[in-house]
C-alpha cells in the first residue's frame, strides 16, 4: 500500500484477535484496546466449523489440534438420566471427515485466545482502556478511553462485545442524524441466563470420559423447571460445563436487562448454589464438577438472539458479537469468517478517503449479513426446541433428532460448507475431502505465482 491505513480493533476477544492476526500477517498497521487490565480464563467451550483452512493459512492448525477434540455426537438426556435423543456425527453412511476433510473441533474459550494472542506482538495491545466515546474527523476516527487518553486511525472496529461502547457510540451519532432504523432503537432483550466455567484438569479414573477421542456434549433438560446443563469434555482433562435458565417468563426485556445491570459479583455464586445438586451424566451432582471449577473463572452472563441491521458508519464498522448475537454457539465460528471477509477487503482498498472507506463496509455487509441473520434465526430455534418443555417438547425433539434423513442431513451439511473463504494475501490452503466448496479468488494485488503483493 502507497497509504497508511492504521486501525483501532475496540475488544480482545475471539473476534479482535482473529482480525489482529489477519492484519498482522497483511502488514496492516492496527492497534487493540481492551477494558479489562488483564484476560481472564473465562467462557466454556467453542465448537469451530469450517475454520481448519483458514488455521493453516495463519500457521496454527497444528497448535489448535493440539488442544482441541473432535466433535462426536451431541445427547439429549432427560432429567432422570434415563431417556435421551443422540445426533450422532459420526453416523453410518456419513463420514464427515472423508467428505468435509474436518470433524467440528471443540476447544476451551481460553485455549482459542491463547493462540490467537501468541501471535500478536504484546506493544500493540493496550489494557485498561475504557472506550467512553467515538468522535469522526474528516480524515480520522478518535476514541476517548476513560483515563483520559484519545487515539486516532483510519479505520475503527467495534469488537467489543454484546454491549459494544463502540456500537453504541455509532448508534448515538446515527440516531442525532435521523440515520438509525428503528429496528436498531430498541433495547437489545435476553431470554437465558447463564453459567459458564471450565474445570481444572480431572482424574480420567473418576472420569473415564475424558479418555474418548471424541467430545460428545451431554446435555440435561430440566422437567419441571426452568434449567438445562451441559457437559463437554474437553483437551486435556478439562470438562466445559454451562447452565442455562429460561427466564422468558420473568417480566418483560426491559426489566431483565434492568436486573441484569444490577448484577453483582455474588450473583454467578447464587447461581451455582441453585443448582448445586442437580444430577451429573458422569456420577454425583453438578456440584462436583463446580467444585472441581476454579471460582474465578466461573462467570454469568446472558443469552440473546438480535441482529442489528446497522453495522458501519463513516470510518467506524462492527465485527463479532456487536453486529449480532446468535445463541447456539455459532458467535465464535460466525465472527472469525466475518474477520476473514474483512481482512480481505482491507487488503485490497483503493485509498482511504471515506467513499472507499463505505465501498467497502458495504461490501463487507452485503458478504456476511446474510450467514449472519441464517445464524441468529438458526440459533433462536435451536434455543426454543432445546427448552421446549412437556411431552410435545420431547416429541419434536425426538422426531428431530431420530427421523431425519441421511440425506436431509447430508444436503443441509453440504449447504453450510458450500462456500468457505480464504485468506486472498496468503497462499491459499488445500481443501481437504472429497466435497469440494466454493472459494474466493486470491486478491488482485498478489503477483500471479508468488507470495509478494503489489503495491497499489
Amino acid at each position: 500500500m502507497t497509504f497508511k491505513l492504521h486501525v483501532l480493533i475496540v475488544g480482545c476477544g475471539t473476534a479482535g484477535l482473529m482480525l489482529a492476526n489477519l492484519l498482522e500477517k497483511a502488514c496492516i498497521s492496527y492497534q487493540i484496546f481492551e477494558k479489562t487490565k488483564e484476560l481472564k480464563p473465562l467462557g466454556s467451550a467453542i465448537a469451530l466449523t469450517t475454520l481448519s483452512h483458514i488455521f493453516e493459512q495463519l500457521g496454527i492448525y497444528d497448535e489448535l489440534m493440539a488442544v482441541s477434540k473432535k466433535f462426536g455426537a451431541l445427547h439429549l438426556v432427560q432429567e432422570d438420566l434415563k431417556r435421551r435423543n443422540t445426533f450422532n456425527a459420526r453416523a453410518p453412511g456419513l463420514d464427515v471427515e472423508e467428505v468435509y476433510g474436518d470433524y467440528t473441533q471443540v476447544i476451551a474459550r481460553y485455549d482459542l485466545i491463547r493462540v490467537l494472542l501468541s501471535r500478536i506482538p504484546p506493544h500493540k495491545i493496550l489494557y485498561n482502556k475504557r472506550v467512553l466515546s467515538t468522535k469522526h474527523e474528516d480524515d480520522e476516527v478518535t476514541i476517548h478511553c476513560h483515563d483520559n487518553t484519545i487515539y486516532g486511525g483510519t479505520i475503527l472496529v467495534g469488537a467489543d462485545g454484546a454491549y459494544s461502547s463502540v456500537r453504541q457510540n455509532m448508534y448515538k451519532e446515527m440516531s442525532a442524524q435521523g440515520h438509525l432504523p428503528k429496528s436498531d432503537v430498541r433495547p437489545l432483550g435476553y431470554d437465558f441466563d447463564c453459567l459458564v466455567g471450565v474445570t481444572k484438569p480431572l482424574d480420567p479414573k473418576k472420569y473415564p470420559v475424558l479418555n474418548d477421542e471424541f467430545c460428545e456434549f451431554q446435555i440435561i433438560l430440566g422437567k419441571e423447571i426452568p434449567f438445562s446443563w451441559w457437559f463437554m469434555p474437553l483437551a486435556g482433562n478439562h470438562v466445559g460445563w454451562m447452565v442455562t435458565e429460561d427466564v422468558r417468563k420473568n417480566g418483560t426485556a426491559v426489566e431483565r436487562n434492568f436486573r441484569f445491570s444490577e448484577w453483582d459479583p455474588d450473583s454467578a455464586k447464587n447461581m451455582c448454589d441453585k443448582v448445586r445438586h442437580l444430577p451429573c451424566p458422569y456420577g454425583g451432582t453438578l456440584g462436583d464438577i463446580l467444585d472441581e471449577t476454579p471460582k474465578e473463572v466461573i462467570s454469568k452472563v446472558m443469552l440473546e438472539d438480535k441482529f442489528f441491521t446497522t453495522w458501519y458508519y463513516k470510518r467506524t464498522v462492527l465485527l463479532g458479537d456487536g453486529k449480532m448475537l446468535p445463541f447456539g454457539g455459532q458467535g465464535a465460528t460466525m465472527a472469525m469468517q466475518s474477520a476473514v471477509t474483512l481482512a480481505n477487503l482491507l487488503f485490497d482498498m483503493q485509498n482511504i478517503t471515506e467513499p472507499e472507506i463505505t465501498r467497502v463496509f458495504k461490501q463487507y455487509y452485503d458478504a456476511r449479513s446474510g450467514p449472519g441473520k441464517l445464524a441468529v434465526n438458526s440459533s433462536h430455534q435451536t434455543g426454543s426446541v432445546m427448552h421446549m418443555r412437556g411431552t410435545f417438547g420431547n416429541v419434536f425433539r425426538h422426531i428431530g433428532f431420530n427421523w431425519m434423513p441421511r440425506w436431509a442431513m447430508k444436503k443441509g451439511m453440504d449447504s453450510y460448507n458450500g462456500y468457505k473463504e480464504q485468506i486472498s494475501f496468503l497462499p491459499f490452503a488445500k481443501f481437504r475431502g472429497i466435497f469440494v466448496p466454493r472459494t474466493n479468488k486470491p486478491s488482485r494485488r498478489m503477483i500471479p505465482g508468488s507470495n509478494i503483493a503489489m503495491a497499489v
